[in-house]
């Protein structure tokens, strides 16, 4: 079970082990905090280092820059959260093509939790997989979640419990709601060919695993045959609750949020021997924020799982789906679960679990009596504002970047039709990659029509674009961002967003020994000397290391790494902030002329 203040599981699944390399990743979430996802990149720069060396924009930008391309997110359509706070980042507008959006096939919603994650030796003679099943979003929510993580090893044989996993991971390109790119389909079949020969190392104390994905037939998960029972699941439905316990002799507890208990029917409370849900002080922990992360937006439980007891073994089910119709019963939404099996002995009960030393310490029984009555005002403002979401998600929208009216702007405009947004009373649109204030009002019921979202430098255009929407009720407002496509983007964005995170020469000089010590676990998390009496520069590790040296080292070892260093000084050369040192260049010039590299005047 993973706590409110436990916020590092993202980062300490993407730590490859002893010997290995990180190569990929797929992650599958419903919703997505981007500055989050921000943290993901960085890591794998760090490797096993301080996560809080080197955690600033250029750091941030290398970081994406070498492992964008070899990580994917997919999340569902009109989930991306606007970030809460902190300011604008220009880094945002390269999540881009980390970020695919998707859809359930069935009208539900795209609800698995995933991270399955690939690395390598040198070679690649072995290749490991970690898998990562969760309850928890790719946010900041600060909730009460369950984690799976499994190891295993790729194979010459395919292994049948592996079936459901891959079937869900070949399935994503066909999700996308808009265009996937070869890429991006390449690696999920691949991993999908790949995942089904994996051997998975069982967790301690178990001795059974299975897949499931419900909603699918052949993949579909019901309900085992066992003599108790439990749920826990932060949101119900009457008939999922019935369908899950029904037969069972000993229906031990139901742990769900105070609201969902209320909603139940009170027959379907009485199935249970106990309703419980987080005390008050569980529920609203004080959670300290994490550098570098935005606003906790949810608390609470946020973990699923079944538990089932027949005799000396026990059985957990746990993975993305609540105890809904939607989740279990209708096949809308598109979900996982993994089943673990194995003995009480080893493993615990449902006792154990409902124990002082388990969750009961943290568990109060639910009161019938604190009936509340429903808003139904707001209700129905929620529910226009989830239609307003869903209506501009689906539609056909896209920003084209043009010249501005002076030759440092770019005008982002806003095209295809916009749609008659019901119960919405007022909107404003904007890139995520600047402050809210620098955008405009989206209109209302403006069909077909061009919307210039505002002029802006190269750094700041992106397809990320977030949406505030204002219903009738004061407290129900939606904010979301939608990944658009992004068209005639300018070639020197890139450049731009780089000039804007390296203004100094020191900065200059540290990204520079990122890229001269690429394979460093070091590189991202070391201050720059600089010694101006001798004319170079070295790295804080109790030596100093000149920068010719250097230089020669990469030209001698990997000479087409020198392209990076090329491609930094092209986009740097003309910044009206100078951040490259004079005695660089000239000693640049040498290695231009040494690999054939054209100097640009």
């Amino acid at each position: 079970m993973l706590s409110p203040e436990n916020r590092t599981l993202y980062t300490s699944a993407l730590t490859p082990p002893p010997g290995m390399r990180f190569k990929e990743a797929i992650a599958t979430t419903f919703s997505l905090d981007p500055a989050f996802l921000l943290q993901a990149p960085v890591h794998l720069a760090l490797m096993a280092t301080d996560a809080q060396q080197g955690d600033d924009l250029f750091s941030r930008f290398e970081a994406i820059r070498r492992y964008a391309d070899n990580i994917t997110v997919y999340v569902q359509q009109g989930r991306i959260q606007v970030p809460a706070k902190g300011k604008p980042s220009p880094l945002f507008g390269m999540l881009e093509k980390m970020i695919i959006e998707v859809s359930a096939p069935n009208g539900g919603v795209f609800h698995p939790k995933i991270w399955a994650i690939r690395f390598a030796d040198e070679y690649e003679d072995e290749v490991m997989y970690r898998l990562v099943i969760l309850s928890r979003n790719l946010t900041t929510d600060a909730s009460w979640d369950l984690s799976l993580q499994l190891e295993g090893w790729l194979t010459g044989r395919r292994h049948k419990i592996n079936n459901p996993l891959a079937h869900l991971i070949q399935l994503l390109p066909e999700l996308c709601t808009g265009n996937c790119d070869e890429t991006r389909r390449d690696q999920a079949l691949r991993f999908a060919s790949e995942l089904q020969r994996v051997d998975w190392q069982y967790p301690p104390g178990f001795d059974e695993i299975a897949f499931y994905l419900p909603g699918i037939k052949r993949f579909s998960w019901k309900p085992p045959q066992a003599s108790r029972v439990a749920v826990i699941s932060p949101f119900c439905s009457d008939k999922a609750l019935q369908y899950i316990v029904d037969g069972y002799k000993h229906i031990d507890a139901l742990i769900s949020r105070p609201e969902t208990l209320l909603a139940l029917k009170s027959e379907t409370r009485a199935l249970f021997s106990r309703t419980l849900h987080l005390d008050d002080a569980a529920e609203n922990p004080d959670v300290p924020e994490a550098p570098g992360t935005d606003a906790i937006t949810a608390t609470g439980l946020h973990a699923k799982v079944l538990l089932f007891e027949t005799g000396w073994d026990s059985e957990i089910v746990l993975g993305s789906a609540n105890a809904t119709n939607a989740a279990l019963l209708c096949g809308k939404n598109c979900e996982i679960l993994v089943s673990l099996k194995g003995k009480k002995s080893k493993i615990g009960s449902i006792g154990d679990m409902l124990s002082a030393e388990g969750m009961g310490k943290y568990l109060v029984d639910f009161d019938e009596s604190q009936q509340a009555e429903p808003d139904t005002q707001r209700a129905e403002a929620e529910r226009i504002a989830e239609n307003a979401r869903s209506l501009l998600a689906q539609a056909c929208l896209n920003v084209t970047c043009r010249p501005g009216q002076n030759e440092q702007a770019w005008a982002l405009i806003l095209s295809g039709a916009i749609p008659p947004l019901p119960g919405i009373v007022s909107g404003w649109i904007w890139p995520v990659t600047v402050p809210a204030e620098s955008g405009c009002a989206l209109p209302l019921n403006a069909l077909d029509k061009e919307l210039v979202l505002g002029e802006f430098s190269a750094a700041s255009l992106t397809g990320l674009i977030a949406f505030e929407l204002h219903t009738a009720h004061p407290e129900v407002t939606v904010r979301f961002v939608l990944n658009l496509p992004l068209i005639a983007v300018p070639d020197e964005r890139e450049a731009m967003i780089l000039q804007t995170i390296i203004n100094r020469q020191e900065d200059f000089m540290r990204y520079l020994m990122m890229l001269l010590n690429a394979d460093s676990p070091f590189a991202f998390s070391t201050e720059i000397n600089a010694d101006p009496v001798n004319g170079f520069y070295g790295l804080s590790l109790g030596e100093e290391v000149p920068l010719l040296e250097e230089l020669t080292r990469m030209y001698s070892r990997n000479p087409e790494r020198l392209a990076d260093v090329a491609a930094l000084v092209k986009n740097l050369r003309h910044s009206p902030d100078k951040p490259i040192p004079e005695d660089f260049l000239d000693l640049w010039a040498v290695f231009e002329s040494a690999t054939g590299v054209h100097r640009e005047q």
